[in-house]
């Protein structure tokens, strides 16, 4: 139940009957007005009782159930204290006229009885300031409101919209996604005679309502006697089959997913082109243009789309802690009901389907009834409720897909806004800066610790990808030129201009993500260098004057080129300062530009390009209307800084250790930091800023934590300036670069960081992964109290095709004793178990135990994390049990080293395979372990591999797995699937 609180008088006029007239004393006048207020107070308090038995009813053990607790607690609390009212003005009104005592409590203000959650402590305002009892009609309202007073999206001044008609059979992810950016004309089943006749192009998208009736009988006939391209785009996933029948009566074939265009190939003919192409997003309808700083707090679920591609989500349970998380940030949170989603298509709201995914009831108060829906109107209304957001919930209804998502996941991030999501394999692959619900508390508190330059650097990271690679112009224009038409599609030539080209400025400009065509200075400019003059003839595109006072990250570039696709502005710049003192100013219009080396220039005039001060003259005297706005579009202030900021790291030396060594050990000792967090990196940072630190840094101890970067030579410069902007902005954080070029896997920047370890403990992180509800703290803590303990070991939440939790303490049962609140591995623990290891991401160590093993993990070797426990389990005394997940790995990122297969993948296992083969000789294990688990572990690991290898690859492959067994001599093979490879072809010497 939702309650507003209406002052007492309002409610008197609603509710209460008028007292009759008296006669004119000041007693009698005082009476009167006594009884009309202590009746309107005990209607109040009646409704106020009813809410508190309603908020009472019994709810699942959640966020929402502890908020209904709150708000039944509120309610009472809010009708004791109307109850309480009512007695004081009765004895008041006594005191003043002499009259004998009245009721003064309405019969319906007696205590509560019913109620089961009576007695608990009066609830507190949450810390965004609501109330317990204020729910989001009030705000939805006011984020409507504010939504409407955005500026209008703008087309892209380098993506204008295609001067093309195309007839568009689909659902609401092409409507959205190519909205604005062609004449798109719906054509249905009523009207299709009249508007085949005025289009250029027929696509159909794989998720229209229309039948395949009406598609194969009437409509694809009928473009096809025009002399139309028809043109099918997939959006689903590799279960196609309701599709084919469509592709192969059309021209042309474009797939979101691989998997799908893969089945699409073998399943069509050949002469149908079937290519891969990305998801469109579309500027003039999601756009980051005028968002700042943003027009709500609200936190909102705008719909789910569950018609396609599946009819119910997967793994429903897992949407709880997105709801729970957002709730108890105390942020006002609204949730959308699917089915009241606003369409492109005419017609009322539909009713929900029975076998669709509802939001469970116990998010009632939070959910949106469907008048408060209504107020969305369409489509348009509901991107720019987007726009007005800070932050927004998605929910997916597939798990197990690369890319197939909620379209919102792409829509949110255009319009610069963060997202909270629940889990998809490829949104976790390819947007880490979109964060996943693991945990409620996680959520909450990721809410709660984020500072604005962290929410401004997601957003971000948000709009530079989706604008880059999904921009819903380019997407057209592909299918419109496979369709054989013209469509050009401009690639962006950039010229730099330097007042003076440093070394560094030189390094800066080389490492941009979007590289600059040519890079000159003002001097060679203005002098009217031939090749330069020749290049500006031939036509800039962006123009980029940059300063020798300044660095520059590597998206810097990126970030100007972005902005010219969403926006009309010839101009953009780069705001100077921080988020806060910035965020005023950040996508707005301006007239000018404060700082040159900031700047960006849509093609310039060749008479303004020569110096910087015609460029300036050239806004000075630009007009200025309703028509034609302000000249210059301010981005935000990230991607550079002042020269001379930061520390100079020269890649392809690296850090000294000798060096490095001292300045860990200051940080440790004069932060007072307790647990080291070895996170070793390569070519991976922005899953290292939006995953694992990011997870660090919601946690209650990362002030006590020393978080240790170790860059295994990352070619990638990204990863590096990630590496060192985190350094420099946090001071307990230390950062190790290996020279330029990696080393083949994880195991020497894990040396490495155990050899920098200064602090008491220790644990390791993955870039990709991420700490689980302050996980790292508990473990330390139940270690720090148990002397005779080696290291504290929690358990690992699991994501790949589906959640999991691998509880290590069931597993190693057999091989441990439980003695005085630890668990003791007898002395043959390791062949009781079968060499089964656990996650050195899952536990704390004590760093001086680990570091006296003198263990080291093989160079170049993948698996070695898990050899790495079966050694330190070998040189246990005992553990500490933690029953609970203390981290999540997410074992399905398409870019990881450990889901790409090719013969160098096991290469890498040859290298472990070779030292563990020596290991075990040395302790005296070999014989058992290649009794018990190297036949088994190469079936079931190796071989279910080699059968994802390339066929080109596999004799290749094939010859690296003869070299693997060969380190363990001569095998005895049983298992019939270890035989067939060695009477196959490829497994023959």
């Amino acid at each position: 139940m939702r309650w507003t609180d209406l002052p007492p008088s309002d409610t008197a006029s609603q509710t209460a009957a008028r007292p009759e007239r008296v006669p004119a004393t000041d007693a009698a006048l005082l009476e009167a007005a006594r009884k009309a207020h202590v009746h309107a107070l005990g209607a109040v308090e009646d409704a106020h009782r009813a809410a508190a038995r309603s908020w009472s009813a019994p709810t699942q053990d959640s966020m929402a159930g502890s908020l209904h607790t709150r708000h039944a607690g509120a309610h009472r609390e809010r009708a004791e204290a109307l109850a309480e009212s009512a007695r004081a003005l009765t004895e008041s009104t006594r005191a003043l006229t002499g009259s004998p005592a009245l009721p003064s409590t309405p019969a319906s203000a007696a205590p509560d009885h019913a109620s089961p959650t009576q007695g608990h402590a009066s609830p507190t305002p949450d810390p965004a300031g609501h109330a317990p009892t204020d729910m989001p009609t009030r705000q939805w309202a006011q984020a409507l409101d504010a939504a409407t007073k955005l500026p209008d999206p703008e087309v892209g001044i380098s993506r204008p919209a295609l001067t093309l008609r195309v007839g568009l059979v689909a659902g609401a992810r092409l409507h959205a996604g190519f909205f604005g950016l062609a004449e798109l004309r719906e054509i249905t089943a009523e009207d299709w005679q009249i508007q085949v006749e005025q289009i250029d192009l027929l696509l159909i998208g794989s998720e229209t309502e229309e039948s395949a009736e009406f598609l194969l009988e009437t409509l694809i006939p009928a473009a096809r006697a025009r002399g139309l391209s028809v043109v099918l785009m997939v959006t689903s996933g590799p279960a196609v089959g309701p599709s084919l029948s469509i592709a192969e009566r059309c021209s042309y074939i474009f797939a979101t997913d691989p998997e799908a265009a893969e089945v699409l190939r073998s399943r069509c003919s050949d002469a149908i082109p079937v290519e891969v192409i990305p998801h469109p997003v579309s500027p003039l309808l999601h756009s980051p243009v005028g968002t700042r700083p943003a027009r709500s707090s609200l936190i909102a679920l705008l719909g789910t789309e569950q018609r396609r591609p599946a009819a119910h989500l997967e793994e429903p349970e897992f949407i709880p802690p997105l709801f729970d998380g957002a709730l108890g940030s105390g942020r006002p949170t609204a949730l959308l009901p699917p089915h009241l989603t606003p369409s492109f298509t005419r017609g009322p709201a539909p009713d929900p389907r029975p076998n669709h995914w509802a939001i469970p009831r116990d998010y009632a108060p939070w959910t949106l009834t469907r008048a408060e829906a209504a107020t969305l109107e369409s489509p348009e209304t509901a991107a720019r409720l987007q726009r007005a957001l800070d932050v927004g919930l998605a929910v997916n209804a597939v798990m197990d897909s690369q890319a197939v998502f909620d379209p919102q996941i792409l829509q949110l991030q255009a319009s610069g806004t963060m997202v909270l999501s629940t889990y998809n394999q490829g949104v976790n692959s390819y947007y880490p800066q979109v964060h996943i619900a693991n945990s409620a508390e996680d959520v909450a508190k990721t809410l709660e610790t984020m500072t604005l330059d962290e929410l401004r650097r997601v957003q971000a990271d948000g709009i530079r990808k989706i604008f880059t690679d999904h921009h819903g112009a380019e997407v057209l224009s592909r299918i419109v030129q496979a369709a054989g038409m013209e469509a050009e599609v401009c690639r962006e030539r950039i010229l730099v201009v330097a007042d003076e080209l440093t070394e560094q400025l030189r390094a800066d400009v080389a490492s941009q993500t979007h590289p600059a065509s040519t890079v000159t200075t003002w001097s060679q400019l203005s002098a009217q260098d031939s090749e330069i003059t020749e290049l500006l003839h031939a036509g800039v595109d962006i123009l980029v004057p940059l300063s020798a006072a300044r660095r520059y990250s590597p998206e810097y570039l990126a970030d100007h080129v972005a902005a010219f696709r969403y926006q009309s502005a010839a101009v953009t710049t780069k705001l100077d300062g921080d988020a806060a003192s910035t965020d005023d100013a950040a996508h707005q219009r301006r007239r000018g530009v404060t700082d040159l080396g900031l700047s960006a220039w849509w093609r310039p005039e060749l008479s303004t390009a020569l110096s910087p001060e015609r460029l300036l003259e050239s806004l000075e005297s630009s007009p200025s209307s309703a028509a034609s706005p302000l000249p210059v579009y301010a981005i935000d202030h990230l991607g550079h800084r002042r020269a001379g900021a930061r520390r100079e790291i020269i890649r392809e030396r690296g850090t000294e250790l000798a060096q490095a060594r001292e300045e860990f050990r200051a940080t440790a000792e004069t932060l007072g930091l307790e647990l080291a967090v070895i996170v070793p990196i390569y070519n991976n940072g922005d899953h290292l800023r939006h995953k694992a630190f990011a997870s660090l840094r919601r946690s209650g101890m990362f002030e006590k934590m020393h978080v240790l970067l170790i860059n295994d030579g990352s070619t990638d410069a990204s990863t590096v300036d990630t590496i060192e902007e985190l350094a420099a902005t946090w001071p307990n954080v230390s950062a190790f670069h290996h020279g330029l070029g990696g080393s083949g896997s994880a195991s020497r920047p894990r040396n490495t960081g155990l050899a920098l370890s200064f602090t008491e403990f220790l644990t390791y992180l993955d870039p990709d992964d991420e700490e689980l509800e302050d996980g790292y703290w508990e473990l330390l803590e139940r270690l720090r109290g148990a002397e005779e303990a080696d290291y504290a070991l929690g358990t690992m939440a699991v994501w790949t095709r589906k959640y999991g939790v691998h509880d290590y303490h069931e597993w190693f049962q057999p091989g441990v004793e439980h003695r005085d609140g630890l668990h003791w591995p007898t002395q043959d623990a390791l062949q009781i178990l079968n060499f089964r290891p656990a996650s050195i991401e899952a536990l704390v160590a004590r760093t001086a135990w680990l570091q006296g093993l003198g263990l080291v993990q093989p160079e170049g070797a993948v698996g070695q994390d898990s050899y790495f426990f079966q050694q330190m389990f070998f040189h246990t005394r005992a553990y500490v049990p933690v029953y609970r997940p203390v981290y999540t790995y997410y074992g399905a990122v398409e870019t990881s080293i450990v889901n790409v297969i090719s013969p160098n993948y096991f290469r890498k296992y040859l290298i472990l395979e070779q030292d563990r083969a020596a290991w075990l000789r040395e302790v005296g294990l070999f014989e058992v372990y290649l009794e018990q688990r190297f036949e088994s572990f190469f079936v079931s690991w190796y071989l279910q591999k080699y059968r994802r290898v390339l066929p080109h690859d596999r004799d290749e492959a094939a010859g690296v797995l003869r070299e693997l067994i060969a380190a363990y001599g001569e095998v005895r093979w049983r298992d019939p699937r270890g035989l067939d490879f060695f009477h196959s072809p490829e497994g023959r010497p």
